[in-house]
Order: C-alpha cells, then sequence, then structure tokens
C-alpha cells in the first residue's frame, strides 16, 4: 500500500465500512477465476505498483476488477500490448457478446504454469546477522517515505511499542517505485505489541492492544531521534 492512498493496509478515511457478503463464493463469475489464474501465473511479472497506481475509483471497483486493470497496465508498460489493441480487443466483444475467446493450446506452458504454482518455497531466510531487538526492548516505528508499497500501515507509522515476539527472518515485502520486492534482501520479523490509545487518542476503547508483525526495518530503538523508513 502507498501511505496515504486508498491502498493503505490500514484503511483510509472517507471511503466507508468494509461490507463482508454472507457466505461469498471465491469467485463470482468466470473471468473472475481467470483473471486470479493470470495474476498466479505470471507471478514475478505482476507489479504491486501496477496495482496501487490505480485510480481510486478503479481500484475500489472489486478485487479482481483492479487485479484486471494493473495486468492491463503492466502488459501495455511492457509493451507487450499496446492500449490501442486492448480497446479495439474490448470494442470487438461489447460488440459480438456470442463471440469466443481467442484459445491457444500449450500443454508444454501450461504445465511449466502447474508445476510454479505448487512448488514449495523457502520462506525463512538468513541474514547473517543477530536480531537487532529482543523481547521486552521498547520501540518505534518509522515513517516510509519512498512512496511504494510498504506492509507498515499508516496508522502505525511513528509510533511506540514493544517488542512481544522475535521470529525468523523473512523476504522484505516492500516495493519501492522502480524496485521489485525480490530486490530487498530478508529482514528479521518481530511482533511488536501497541497501545490503542497510542495508534487512536483518546477514541480508542479502554484497554485496546494491537499485536502487528513488522520487519526489522520498519522499527528503531524509541529513544532514537524520529527518522524517516529504511530500504536496507
Amino acid at each position: 500500500m502507498t501511505v496515504g492512498g486508498v491502498h493503505d493496509m490500514g484503511g483510509v478515511r472517507g471511503y466507508g465500512p468494509v461490507e463482508p457478503e454472507e457466505n461469498e463464493p471465491v469467485f463470482h463469475d468466470e473471468w473472475e477465476g481467470r483473471v486470479f489464474g493470470l495474476v498466479v501465473s505470471i507471478q514475478g511479472g505482476f507489479k504491486r505498483s501496477n496495482l496501487e497506481g490505480l485510480d481510486p475509483e478503479v481500484y475500489l471497483a472489486g478485487y479482481y476488477h483492479r487485479l484486471m486493470a494493473a495486468l492491463e497496465h503492466g502488459l501495455v508498460e511492457r509493451g507487450v500490448l499496446s492500449r490501442e489493441e486492448l480497446e479495439a480487443k474490448a470494442a470487438h466483444f461489447r460488440d459480438n457478446p456470442e463471440a469466443l475467446a481467442t484459445r491457444v493450446a500449450d500443454p508444454e506452458l501450461t504445465e511449466r504454469v502447474r508445476a510454479n504454482m505448487y512448488r514449495q518455497r523457502q520462506l525463512r531466510r538468513q541474514t547473517g546477522r543477530p536480531p537487532a531487538f529482543a523481547v521486552g526492548d521498547p520501540v518505534r516505528t518509522r515513517r516510509i517515505e519512498h512512496g511504494g508499497h510498504t506492509r507498515l500501515p499508516g496508522y502505525a507509522q511513528g509510533k511506540r511499542g514493544t517488542v512481544a515476539a522475535v521470529y525468523a527472518a523473512y523476504d522484505l515485502p516492500d516495493e519501492p517505485p522502480g524496485r521489485g520486492h525480490e530486490d530487498a534482501p530478508a529482514q528479521q520479523l518481530y511482533s511488536v505489541r501497541f497501545e490503542g490509545a497510542e495508534l487512536w487518542g483518546t477514541s480508542t476503547e479502554p484497554e485496546t492492544t494491537l499485536y502487528m508483525d513488522m520487519w526489522e526495518g520498519y522499527l528503531e530503538p524509541a529513544t532514537a531521534t524520529a527518522t524517516g523508513g529504511s530500504e536496507k
């Protein structure tokens, strides 16, 4: 999520409440499953920046709608398709609703995609150095300034908390502009405990606490001078 944008993982004021659908199916229509399959199959070719660069109205149109829009943007960006080609194809199906989509059978490609989807991936990493923080350490979250994707919600930036657990090292999911998250080295992961009043002030319900998983680059000692976000 880009901090301050509609994509912020902590939510943004002014867009209304989240209204879950009772007994919601995984896919409402066949095309949603196809979009999901495309995203999963290309994996590294799908950038969060394509998703989070969408206009808020497009982003909020629906989960699979925004995935499709991000796919289209990425294909145009990389020169695979032109915007004119996409618009022409969309117009063709609007004018010919019974027309069938072009299908290309490639068993070898299908098998490669299937194998990649189910390939086991090693999640834990090695950083080559001990954790910077221990359980009980007072910490403060940094302010992420790079303007790209980050898992640190806007409402939790610049806030004080206490390390509650030290996990292993994992890949950092941040994606600064112009860089993929795969370019960022792994970091130590922690669970940090925050008092509700620290995060939301006097509007917090009494005795509210929140535990958030945070990468080491999000944190600094609580006694340090507040700084911007790290891209380590």
